[in-house]
């Protein structure tokens, strides 16, 4: 398998140049930095002790950012970021714009060839990846150089499982070059520990670290102050369906209800404006939180950036992909709103984080629009609040203790 792996990714080398220049076309890439992800580089590295964490987009990047900071703060390495996605570049760029010894580039594609070049140019010392980033090329050409490769908040979900199966001896070749393998759940540990993995330890899903430090500006909308509010976050097809169906209801029982509805992908908003026509309800497609106005029933959310915002008006959530078997989204930035979570049966992406949610008893499981209608009367009929956020500041202390005194303690060896 290793061989036509490395076959297939070395043909396909000549014509990525046509597809990254598809997906300039739409605008998926950024035509002055496509070439980074062919390792032709526009600036020349002239870092030391430079240390490479690799990151898919923005979920994994957020995770890392208290290691990277950690990292900083030494002052003893110089740092070298890789992201696959615009939207994720423009994240580290809020972040670490005017911060000295980091840089990003795009990631590398995974063709022998285009690896060469990138280790050639950078040679990093340590080599830092995130979830379920495993790319043979890059692993081999790494172990191949002596350069040891972590994989942290480690993620091999059962989906994944299943396909790695059915590679076996190719799967455990690669697992077993990364020299330490910290996992975010006991799922994950079982399923790297089946390929007789080296050094691989549960710590806990990075995800829970919060930061304090981040600014949040607050942004006020009278129109809201008066409204019972419910907002679906993250909604795929089908889902807005049983929010709105779920509002006609509720509206007998609660006439100031608002229900703002939040879809995973904005390119479907006149898929759900027909739906929202066809019940009758009111409703407003909003490019801004400040554009609300008041009398509606439906607001759809056409615009990305904004969630926080409306957060601070809602703590009644429902989280989307999980109606359908999409895996769920990721529900700790609700949850440090100290918002009721609902959710449906599909969210084997976050099991672990909706297990503990639920535990506590802010999240609960829905499976139809009766259920949603259901538990929404009880928790608006309800004044209990549970401080949710202190209960993960609490676990996330933990995971990044345990976290840096693994990576410190492995690191002072090599």
């Amino acid at each position: 398998m290793q061989l036509i792996y490395f076959f297939i990714t070395t043909i396909i080398n000549y014509i990525l140049k046509i597809y990254l220049y598809f997906r300039i076309f739409k605008k998926k890439e950024d035509p002055a930095r496509f070439k980074e992800k062919l390792a032709i580089y526009s600036i020349k590295n002239n870092y030391e002790n430079l240390i490479w964490f690799h990151c898919a987009s923005i979920g994994e990047l957020k995770s890392v950012f208290p290691i990277i900071d950690y990292y900083l703060e030494k002052k003893k390495f110089n740092i070298l970021v890789t992201t696959i996605t615009l939207s994720s570049y423009k994240i580290f760029e809020k972040k670490y714009k005017k911060t000295r010894n980091i840089i990003h580039q795009f990631a590398p594609i995974d063709s022998p060839q285009i690896v060469k070049r990138f280790f050639s140019e950078w040679r990093p010392i340590f080599i830092f990846f995130t979830e379920s980033e495993m790319w043979p090329n890059q692993i081999l050409e790494a172990k191949k150089l002596g350069i040891p490769i972590i994989l942290i908040n480690a993620r091999l979900s059962q989906k994944s499982f299943k396909k790695w199966l059915i590679v076996k001896n190719f799967a455990s070749k690669i697992l077993r070059s990364f020299n330490l393998i910290l996992c975010q759940s006991k799922e994950s540990l079982k399923h790297f520990k089946y390929f007789n993995t080296n050094n691989v330890e549960m710590i806990g899903n990075l995800k829970f670290i919060i930061n304090d430090n981040e600014k949040i500006v607050d942004i006020e909308n009278k129109n809201l102050i008066n409204k019972k509010i419910f907002l679906a976050l993250s909604t795929h097809r089908k889902e807005e369906n049983v929010c709105i169906e779920a509002h006609k209801i509720l509206k007998k029982y609660y006439p100031n209800l608002l229900t703002i509805i939040i879809p995973r992908h904005i390119d479907r908003i006149k898929e759900i404006e027909i739906t929202v026509k066809k019940s009758q309800l009111n409703y407003l497609i909003a490019n801004s939180f400040s554009s609300i106005k008041n009398n509606y029933d439906i607001i759809i959310v056409n615009s990305y950036g904004e969630t926080q915002n409306y957060l601070r008006f809602s703590k009644f959530v429902f989280i989307g992909g999980s109606l359908i078997k999409h895996g769920g989204q990721n529900p700790l930035e609700v949850a440090l709103n100290n918002s009721v979570i609902l959710h449906g049966p599909y969210v084997n992406n976050f099991f672990e984080i909706y297990e503990f949610l639920n535990n506590l008893g802010s999240s609960f499981k829905i499976n139809s629009t009766e259920d949603l209608i259901n538990r929404l009367k009880e928790i608006f009929n309800s004044n209990k609040v549970i401080d949710t956020k202190i209960k993960i500041k609490e676990i996330g202390k933990e995971i990044y203790n345990n976290t840096i005194t693994k990576l410190e303690t492995y690191l002072s060896t090599k």
